[in-house]
């Protein structure tokens, strides 16, 4: 019965091998292995005790002779038969396909951009920054913007025994930074309003350093005496540790002159601030006229102390020193001249500085 049974299921495989050459092929093999080999052996079990086979060997078809299998060439490494070979690349080919289908869905796009083409806006190298000059290496503060200023550093009274008198000097300019045109004035009032000391500049300015400004225009002594004019030429700006200096040269026909100016504000408090100051004139003649003298002239100083109530508004009181050389002290000995002043007045005296 198992005998039977075994050739039924090989001649089921002999009949697929229509449709499946490979498995026919393994099937012939089967057919021929020891195991089954062994079940030949069992042939003889037909006389066992009922059971009779004879009718099952006679209505199962017999399989077909065994091929034989073809002998690879000498030194082929392959001796698998050629139609499974095929099959076999078949189905890698099959598979890769598969595969490749499958990756499809996975695989990262990888997008080309087009190459921009240079442009003005945007060039194939970055431009040249071209290197920024200023004028005299000053960077600019605002310069393209105009600005008008005044400054009235001194309106004072002086008081002495027997004699007062009316001060003033202030300053005012108009332009930009590094160019302004510049008005100076001062001049002295005595009690009996005969005017002195009228010294009245018309400059232009102009920026050569970071605190420093060259000045140049005409100065007209105009007051009670005779009207003098000069050329003037001159440095003004801001010292070492803060002093205000102005140092100017003035020529006419008769000859040069010279005036030194200098102040330091001190501050005692941001509101309180203590203010020296001096004024020095030479001339390189002597005009009687004039009441100035060949060589050091005069001097003004003054020590002031003043209170901002306002940044634009200060009170101060002041004790100023007014002093007379080589002619102009004879004159001012004499009661002439000087606003009627002596050879050396010290003056209490008080007043306001403003500015807008």
């Amino acid at each position: 019965m198992i005998r039977a049974a075994s050739k039924s299921c090989v001649a089921l495989l002999v009949g697929l091998s229509s449709f499946y050459p490979t498995v026919a092929t393994y099937a012939a093999d089967a057919h021929t292995m020891p195991a089954m080999a062994g079940m030949d052996d069992m042939g003889d079990m037909g006389d066992m005790q009922g059971m009779d086979m004879g009718d099952e060997k006679s209505t199962m078809p017999s399989p077909p002779p065994r091929q034989p299998r073809a002998q690879a060439p000498h030194g082929s490494k392959n001796n698998l038969p050629s139609t499974p070979q095929r099959t076999s690349a078949s189905m890698a080919a099959g598979g890769q396909t598969h595969a490749q289908g499958q990756n499809t869905h996975h695989m990262p796009m990888h997008v080309t951009l087009p190459a921009l083409a240079p442009s003005a806006q945007w060039p194939a190298t970055p431009p040249i920054t071209p290197a920024v000059h200023y004028i005299h290496n000053m960077p600019p503060v605002m310069d393209h913007n105009t600005y008008f200023h005044v400054l009235m550093e001194q309106f004072e009274g002086r008081y002495t025994a027997g004699n007062s008198l009316l001060r003033y000097s202030g300053q005012s300019w108009f332009g930009t930074d590094y160019n302004k045109l510049w008005i100076k004035s001062e001049g002295t009032v005595d009690g009996h309003g005969h005017m002195s000391d009228g010294d009245h500049e018309f400059l232009y300015d102009h920026a050569i350093s970071t605190y420093f400004d060259v000045q140049t225009g005409v100065r007209l002594d105009l007051d009670s005496g005779p009207t003098r004019a000069w050329g003037a030429v001159g440095v003004q700006g801001l010292a070492l540790y803060f002093f205000d200096v102005s140092a100017t040269a003035y020529f006419n026909a008769q000859g040069v002159a010279g005036k030194l100016e200098g102040s330091y504000d001190l501050l005692i408090t941001n509101r309180l601030i203590l203010q020296p100051q001096a004024e020095l004139n030479f001339y390189s003649h002597t005009d009687a006229q004039r009441n100035v003298s060949r060589g050091f002239s005069d001097i003004d100083a003054g020590l002031r102390l003043r209170y901002e109530f306002k940044r634009k508004i200060a009170p101060y009181i002041a004790v100023t020193y007014a002093g007379h050389y080589g002619n102009t002290a004879n004159r001012a000995a004499n009661g002439h001249g000087a606003a009627d002043n002596g050879v050396e007045d010290i003056l209490f005296t008080f007043g306001v500085r403003t500015w807008f």
